[in-house]
């Protein structure tokens, strides 16, 4: 907007606890975070969206890939 009063949430579950490479939790195993609920902030306009489309897509994969490795 002309004002620049459009940011994404700020706050959640910090980087340093999560494996960037997967998206999953270094606390709790199993575990996958993306999307607004991980501390990532910024100006909207594409980059709110690219993050929850690309972190939602590591997360997702990569929990299918260690559901596999358990049968």
């Amino acid at each position: 907007g002309v004002f620049k009063e459009e940011f994404v949430t700020a706050g959640g579950v910090s980087l340093k606890e999560i494996n960037m490479k997967t998206m999953e939790s270094k606390k709790c195993p199993g575990l996958y975070f993306c999307g607004e609920i991980i501390d990532v902030d910024g100006v909207t306009g594409g980059f709110n969206f690219m993050n929850c489309w690309s972190t939602g897509f590591m997360a997702g994969t990569n929990s299918a890939l260690s559901l596999e490795s358990i049968e």
